[in-house]
């Protein structure tokens, strides 16, 4: 069963659907929270977060990234992070990072960003 997560960007709220969970390499984790996103040669901006593992997350931006683009992802309290954007769904982009984080910090960023 999907169910459905709204975001706040800016004006805007926006819905999106929970992918199916099938043949995962981590523990995900549902989580709410900012990070900054940039591509190669372009500004950073704010993105919504909904789901991270050591392997990768799930982000809500307005910007449409083509699915195997590299990208930079600033998670709070870390260095920017590269990662590819590998499934698309409307607004909802889900990103495996280039080197996966180590399962404690994974675990931590889960604790601090877990949905109240």
């Amino acid at each position: 069963m999907r169910t459905g997560t709204k975001a706040v960007l800016g004006n805007f709220v926006i819905e999106t659907k929970r992918p199916a969970v099938t043949g995962r390499r981590a523990e995900r984790a549902p989580v709410k929270g900012r990070a900054r996103y940039r591509e190669p040669g372009l500004n950073p901006f704010d993105v919504e977060l909904f789901d991270l593992s050591s392997t990768g997350f799930r982000m809500v931006t307005f910007f449409r990234p083509k699915i195997g683009k590299h990208i930079w992802v600033n998670l709070p309290g870390l260095q920017p992070l590269e990662a590819v954007v590998r499934r698309a769904d409307g607004n909802s982009y889900g990103c495996e990072f280039v080197d996966p984080l180590h399962p404690s910090v994974a675990k931590h960023l889960q604790v601090k960003l877990r949905q109240s």
